[in-house]
């Protein structure tokens, strides 16, 4: 389906939206690394708080072998379908006390456990820039799965005090998680999208102490090979803007983060509420001029709620990218959908510089290829 022909569906957040805005409100300035020097001691550079956990600093992803062209016997055995659609996971809080009917809450186990599946079932973490600018670098036969975090939550991040003075990353966050996750399984990818909240960085809904940690996160999260993303200021629905005051949010969220972290390329939005500006106009995302800066993003994410297409589908289109929420009845669904139809999932040929098909499509993908997608790629059918 189209999603450009209608809003995405609005999730309910009534309940945590005033929560939101009592944070910002009263932390209007972040505290900078000086103002917390007198108050912390040791090393303030987070470290796993595991051995398997230990990460190694990567701006960018490792390159892997030189990409070759598949045999006609390793196209038997990969079974590459590049025109299949990609699993966008969205996440929001990571809470040990999570309520099972909290669709915007897993717990810590249940993420273990929704990576356990995705490792298990061949799926390959990659970067949302690597999505959006069809240079996916996942191994012949892997699937292509995005994992992107809203909000910037507490859980998601959270450092916790040793007693030496250092801080550790908690292993019950996502990142901590993630961490481990990823030493333990090395041909499982690597990436992450955290789509922040700038003034109260992995600090809501109850983390004020990790307020002080705001910039050594962001910076540790650039530093090891995740992406940021634009949430706006407040966390408002764009649809109550003018032009000029969405530009804000987005130009003034982007400089926040840039401000924790220069090197950061704030290039994906992820919308919030899923609610577009009025009339579904992307327009200004595609490029914008705020007190006399230049801005652009190359992508933006919805809300919802079903897997994305491919990029060289004649769908696919960088300002509306479909995502799934993760509670146990999105997950349940579309894990299940997965196994059932394994001709629908998007599959790597291993080389990013052709497009790989089979004859026998899906019905849902017959004569939905856009060539000049493509680009100067080498379309492969067999």
């Amino acid at each position: 389906m189209n999603k450009r022909r209608s809003q995405p569906y609005v999730p309910v957040f009534v309940a945590v939206i005033g929560v939101i805005v009592l944070i910002l409100v009263g932390y209007s300035v972040l505290p900078s690394s000086d103002d917390d020097e007198s108050e912390q001691s040791g090393d303030v550079t987070p470290t796993p708080a595991t051995a398997r956990a230990t990460a190694t600093a990567v701006s960018e992803p490792t390159p892997g072998p030189e990409p070759v062209r598949l045999t006609d016997e390793e196209l038997q055995a990969y079974q590459p379908n590049e025109l299949g659609k990609v699993l966008v996971l969205m996440y929001h809080r990571i809470d040990h006390d999570a309520a099972p009917d909290n669709v915007w809450a897993r717990t810590p186990d249940q993420f273990r456990g929704d990576l356990q599946w995705l490792y298990e079932n061949d799926f390959y973490v990659i970067p949302i820039r690597d999505y959006i600018g069809n240079e996916i670098h996942a191994p012949a036969g892997k699937r292509p799965v995005v994992l992107t975090f809203d909000d910037g939550t507490v859980g998601q991040f959270r450092l916790i005090e040793q007693e030496d003075g250092s801080v550790a990353i908690d292993p019950d966050s996502a990142v901590g998680i993630l961490e481990e996750f990823f030493s333990r399984f090395d041909d499982f990818g690597r990436g992450g999208l955290f789509s922040i909240l700038p003034l109260a960085a992995f600090a809501w809904p109850d983390g004020e102490d990790q307020l002080q940690y705001a910039e050594t996160k962001v910076q540790w999260l650039i530093d090891n090979g995740y992406e940021l993303g634009n949430h706006t200021v407040d966390h408002i629905d764009l649809r109550d803007l003018s032009d000029e005051e969405i530009k804000a949010q987005l130009a003034r969220a982007e400089d926040l983060i840039r401000e924790m972290a220069p090197e950061s390329e704030v290039s994906v939005l992820a919308v919030p509420f899923g609610m577009y500006p009025s009339g579904g106009d992307t327009s200004i995302f595609e490029g914008w001029e705020h007190d006399g800066r230049e801005y652009a993003l190359q992508g933006a994410l919805m809300v919802g709620a079903e897997p994305a297409p491919s990029p060289v589908h004649e769908d696919f289109d960088p300002m509306w990218i479909p995502r799934i929420n993760a509670d146990d009845e999105q997950l349940d669904r579309w894990f299940r959908f997965v196994e059932d139809n394994p001709g629908i999932i998007y599959v790597s040929d291993g080389n990013p510089d052709t497009v790989t098909i089979p004859e026998d499509l899906h019905p849902w993908l017959v004569d939905t290829l856009d060539e000049e997608k493509a680009g100067d790629r080498e379309i492969i059918k067999y």
